[in-house]
């Protein structure tokens, strides 16, 4: 089994895929695919965090900051969340990926 993203990680939303917001959510389209996600509320909120390069420790920050949730449920939801945005190549890691 491969190990996932690490909090050091800086990711961004890959360019084979096109996102709109509805309402307080985001539909994501991968173009490579023609397959369609629709994303809650606070993943549609880490998904425009990572549409630029960005430190995963600082969207961890941002979702504590903004949402009610304790430090080690966001923490793991959002690895889990950004490992399976890579796996379906809606997201690239850029850079510092050491567990």
């Amino acid at each position: 089994m491969q190990p996932g993203v690490a909090l050091n990680a800086v990711v961004c939303a890959s360019p084979n895929q096109v996102s709109a917001r509805v309402g307080d959510e985001v539909a994501i389209l991968d173009l490579d695919m023609s397959v369609y996600y629709g994303l809650d509320p606070v993943a549609a909120r880490i998904f425009e965090l990572l549409q630029t390069p960005t430190p995963l420790d600082d969207v961890l920050a941002t979702v504590l900051a903004e949402f009610e949730v304790d430090a080690p449920t966001a923490r793991a939801d959002l690895l889990a969340f950004v490992d399976d945005l890579i796996d379906r190549k809606l997201a690239v890691v850029q850079a510092g990926n050491a567990p």
